[in-house]
């Protein structure tokens, strides 16, 4: 048996997988850091620790901390007026919930021209300017790419725009109700959720070498923050997190763990799918993008359920974590995500 000891804050069995068939190494493994490996609920099971061989990523450079990030949606809403056409909205929150802007757009100004005006006016006004301006909505992505393209901010198709559909959601289970000519079967269900398909090859010039299944309850993920990884982005700020039960995610090891976490943070990760059925560990991200982060081997398939399992009852909560090696304090970088965003 090979022990490996660290610094830890709790312990975990763990089966590892020899290259070699039918050789297999036992021990007791103490984590230097807040996790618990593989999704196994009962601690007195043995757990997998999974190798993988080579995986491929790109490496892109990391962009600058972002002072004000906006999240913008402009679309019907399930309302008629008088003259039987449906309510558009222009709907503009900030990440941190501190600003937001609504006003009814009437149905003969739905152009790009007349969008660009109004964002325009709000930034003028707004008391601190954004840098980022992201989207959601992958119909719209034409007339909204293009409105805000003469303005100074970088644009974001994402579907990380998590401030932004909680309003949404709020907005239709207590505005629109009780706004004449309310029409519930046009209400707007999931719709940042995309179809199903085929995931594209991750580009090859950059690579992983494991990754393995964990999960981490909210302590761990506090003390996380503290350490201040190099790259870091939540569904949600560290002082409004509240998780009763741990949630599953993967932790990747790669000795290039800085320019993996600088891409990962880069492409606006969304979540984390491991589909059973195909065998597939996906990475979806952007607007509609799906790349295929690793291929399940047999003995894969029970962590896989067990993280889908867990991340149903977390409501979609699970997180990514990048560091060097089992053996390095640092965590390069940490996503918690949140894919269930009804």
């Amino acid at each position: 048996s090979t022990y490996f000891v660290f610094k830890t804050i709790m312990e975990a069995f763990i089966h590892w997988k020899s290259h070699f068939p039918k050789k297999e190494v036992y021990g007791l493994a103490r984590i230097n850091k807040p996790f618990i490996i593989s999704g196994q609920k009962n601690n007195d099971k043995k757990l997998f620790l999974t190798e993988k061989k080579s995986l491929p990523f790109l490496m892109k450079n990391n962009e600058s901390a972002d002072s004000e990030v906006w999240e913008i949606d402009f679309f019907s809403r399930p309302v008629l007026n008088k003259a039987g056409k449906r309510l558009w909205e222009l709907i503009i929150v900030n990440k941190n919930e501190t600003f937001e802007h609504i006003e009814a757009i009437p149905n003969n100004l739905i152009n790009s021209k007349e969008l660009r005006k109004r964002i325009k006016q709000q930034i003028i006004s707004a008391p601190i300017k954004p840098k980022v301006i992201k989207f959601f909505r992958s119909q719209m992505f034409n007339m909204i790419n293009i409105a805000l393209s003469e303005l100074d901010v970088t644009i974001k198709p994402s579907r990380k725009t998590y401030s932004l559909l909680n309003k949404i959601n709020q907005r239709e289970e207590t505005v629109y109700p009780e706004m004449e000519g309310y029409k519930p079967f046009m209400r707007d269900f999931q719709s940042y959720q995309t179809l199903k398909k085929t995931p594209e090859r991750m580009p090859d010039a950059l690579r992983g070498e494991k990754y393995l299944f964990a999960s981490i309850g909210e302590s761990g993920i506090k003390e996380i923050v503290d350490q201040s990884p190099s790259f870091y982005d939540s569904y949600i700020s560290s002082d409004k997190l509240q998780i009763e039960k741990n949630i599953p995610g993967i932790i990747i090891f790669s000795e290039r763990s800085r320019s993996l976490s600088s891409w990962l943070d880069s492409i606006e990760l969304f979540s984390l799918d491991c589909d059973i059925e195909q065998k597939n560990v996906c990475l979806d991200c952007g607007l509609d993008t799906q790349y295929l982060f690793a291929r399940l081997s047999e003995e894969q398939i029970k962590e896989a359920k067990i993280f889908e399992e867990e991340k149903n009852v977390s409501k979609g909560l699970h997180f990514i974590a990048i560091q060097k090696s089992i053996e390095k304090k640092e965590i390069d970088g940490f996503w918690l995500l949140k894919s269930n965003l009804s």
